[in-house]
């Protein structure tokens, strides 16, 4: 009975945009197997790299727009949430502790992610242009000083590209 009272809570307190990407999301993995099996069918008839070429140019003309529309509108709403989920993560035991490794850790992996995008856009290899790049300076800044910093001050700070947990 506890359990079903603690689903019934989260249910309460979970956006509706959420559950509805949730059933999306459930959707489109239902779909996978038969996409699974076209793309693998493309592969052995046009090679590898033509049709890994073709798809990607697809689905991003396809969804490019789209998903430019969704970012612009749900931007400001994520990063409210963050800061909210940071404060409220912050209150719990051992959470800062964790953090201070995990932030600059995060922060080490996608600096070296975003120097693998960059170095593979200057070799000029299509693919690399439709992975985006992480904007480590723009998460750090929503989470310093007063917009992010924690009611026990833990805030996240940036100094000359590096990300660190600040007490």
């Amino acid at each position: 009975m506890q359990v079903e009272d603690l689903m019934n809570e989260v249910d309460r307190h979970v956006p509706y945009l959420l559950k509805q990407t949730s059933c999306q999301a459930l959707l489109l993995a239902q779909k996978a197997p038969e996409l699974a099996r076209d793309l693998a069918g493309e592969i052995q008839r046009d090679g590898l790299v033509d049709t890994a070429s073709r798809v990607a140019k697809a689905l991003y003309k396809k969804y490019e727009p789209t998903a430019k529309e969704l970012y612009e509108k749900y931007e400001p709403l994520a990063e409210k949430n963050a800061v909210s989920a940071w404060r409220s993560f912050n209150r719990l035991p051992l959470f800062p502790q964790v953090a201070q490794i995990l932030v600059p850790t995060a922060a080490y992996w996608s600096e070296k992610y975003n120097q693998a995008v960059a170095y593979a856009s200057e070799r000029g290899y299509a693919a690399a242009y439709y992975f985006p790049i992480i904007p480590l300076e723009r998460i750090a800044k929503v989470f310093e000083g007063g917009a992010g910093a924690a009611e026990n001050g833990h805030s996240v700070s940036v100094n000359d590209g590096s990300v660190t947990l600040v007490q």
